[in-house]
């Protein structure tokens, strides 16, 4: 876990912060995923607060994952990039880079496949642009 450099303290990531603050979850591919938005939603940023705020109660709803016997996340993609063992980065980006990966560079292929959220996926440029950031940022 990475440390405040200021402190010394370590730092939580946001997935935490998420599934304390609404029913995020841990999917089979590794971000989170919310019983209505599916893999579709982001955290951009976090505001951290001196003093308590009185928030809105936190809804309790269990994981789509739950319920999903095909799981076609862990299935769909096309060079087997995720399994229960984790994310094969190399192999994803590596996809992005050959031709055959076109589909891949709309939007993951995997994330396209989960049936829940299907009414908040991302335009295609925005996936364009994220999996090409992805790609590069991981190039090696």
């Amino acid at each position: 876990m990475p440390s405040c450099p200021r402190t010394g303290r370590p730092i939580r990531p946001c997935s935490c912060w998420a599934k304390r603050a609404e029913p995020a979850h841990s999917s089979p591919i590794g971000v989170l995923i919310h019983p209505e938005y599916g893999l579709w939603h982001a955290y951009r940023g976090a505001i951290l607060f001196v003093d308590s705020h009185a928030l809105p109660p936190r809804r309790d709803l269990p994981s789509p994952c739950e319920s999903c016997a095909d799981r076609p996340c862990l299935s769909t993609c096309p060079v087997g990039a995720f399994s229960t063992d984790g994310y094969d980065v190399p192999a994803c980006v590596a996809h992005l880079g050959d031709p055959a990966g076109a589909d891949c560079r709309e939007g993951c292929l995997a994330r396209r496949a989960c049936p829940i959220g299907r009414d908040y996926l991302y335009p295609v440029a925005a996936n364009r642009f994220h999996m090409g950031a992805m790609a590069r940022a991981n190039r090696t």
